[in-house]
């Protein structure tokens, strides 16, 4: 890729959901990029190329690999490495400028480390979320932090992301919102929006992060508190591959199937997760992207978390459970029956900021950061 000076690393779906915008808004300026798969999660890709229209990507690192395991992710960072050395050692990243990372993931971490390795600047997309906590999440404050001092471009969404890095080096561009908010407004374009949400008669469950899966004793307390919301209502709990591992492992999918309104879905494109979330009386997640779409929507929301550096949502339609079962029933009470207002999407447009930044980076003579 010599003759191209602009990469993205992607690596899981979340970080791809937020990371098409950018790819259509390249493709539509005529901006040339190398695309590069870091093969961290694989599953659904295909899927979600075809929901956003993106091409395929011009390198995968690791291929045909989900490292939803601990044992799998050590593979697959050791074949990450591995690939990407190569990659550098022969000068196929010869001539880069500028490689965009995102997120708090280890593909972001290692994107980023690789990036300099190879001789060119980072910039890192949501830039600037801050826990009160060091080690919760973990690791993905730890890795936040890192990135922090390898970027060179800070793409912030927001004035307080952007006052979290008033002493960080390099440039502090705040995009006003984050990218996730392009590629909602892509897919709400494409379903017949209610004029109220909820009207499924469901609730809408997703847990997933390390700090759930990791801990036999809050994982058991929320596989309860998933099979209790069911005896109000009907669940649909998206299973990720790392959650399908975890309650394989920890024997709790008997339990599961032995209810008859708890229903175990497997991850789609992202359109018709937003019409499912569209449909349902409320969402339990501890995913980070959820939180934002939920407080776009106006979808009432309960985080399944101690503590989240987003601010999306909170006060409004959006509650921290702090993981205490009284909470989380009393929220599944007040909100069962509920219908909820839609909320409008359109509008500013944060891709296109972070875009014009990009393209001004790239013009010749251009070597800010």
């Amino acid at each position: 890729m010599s003759d191209v000076a602009l990469m993205l690393l992607v690596g899981t779906k979340a970080q791809f959901i937020k990371t098409a915008p950018i790819l259509r808004e390249l493709d539509a300026r005529g901006i040339a990029y190398h695309l590069v798969y870091t093969g961290q999660h694989s599953e659904t890709f295909d899927v979600l190329e075809a929901a956003f229209g993106t091409r395929k990507p011009d390198d995968i690192l690791v291929p045909d690999v989900e490292a939803a395991t601990h044992g799998r992710f050590a593979s697959w960072s050791i074949r990450y490495w591995a690939a990407a050395l190569q990659r550098i050692a022969k000068g196929k990243w010869k001539g880069l400028r500028i490689g965009l990372v995102h997120g708090d993931t280890a593909s972001t971490l290692f994107g980023a480390l690789a990036i300099r390795l190879a001789g060119g600047r980072v910039g890192h997309v949501e830039a600037g979320l801050r826990s009160p906590r060091l080690m919760e999440p973990f690791p993905e404050e730890l890795i936040r932090r890192a990135v922090s001092r390898l970027s060179h471009w800070h793409f912030v969404p927001d004035a307080a992301a952007a006052e979290n890095l008033r002493n960080a080096r390099g440039h502090i561009i705040d995009t006003g919102g984050n990218t996730l908010r392009d590629a909602l407004t892509m897919s709400l374009g494409r379903i017949d929006l209610p004029e109220h949400g909820g009207s499924g008669g469901y609730a809408v469950a997703s847990i997933h992060r390390s700090e759930n899966l990791g801990s036999k004793a809050t994982f058991d307390l929320l596989m309860e508190e998933v099979i209790a919301v069911s005896s109000q209502l009907p669940v649909k709990f998206v299973v990720h591959p790392a959650t399908r591992e975890k309650i394989l492992a920890s024997g709790w999918l008997p339990k599961l199937q032995q209810h008859s309104q708890l229903e175990l879905v497997e991850r789609m494109d992202y359109p018709e997760f937003v019409r499912l979330l569209l449909g349902s009386r409320f969402l339990l997640t501890d995913g980070g992207s959820n939180q934002e779409e939920a407080a776009m929507l106006g979808l009432p929301t309960l985080l399944l978390r101690r503590a989240t550096e987003r601010p999306d949502g909170l006060g409004g339609n959006v509650e921290m459970s702090g993981l205490d079962r009284a909470a989380i029933r009393a929220f599944v009470a007040r909100q069962a029956q509920a219908r909820w207002p839609l909320l409008s999407v359109n509008g500013h447009s944060p891709t296109s900021c972070l875009v014009d930044a990009v393209e001004r980076s790239l013009q010749p003579g251009k070597h800010e950061g």
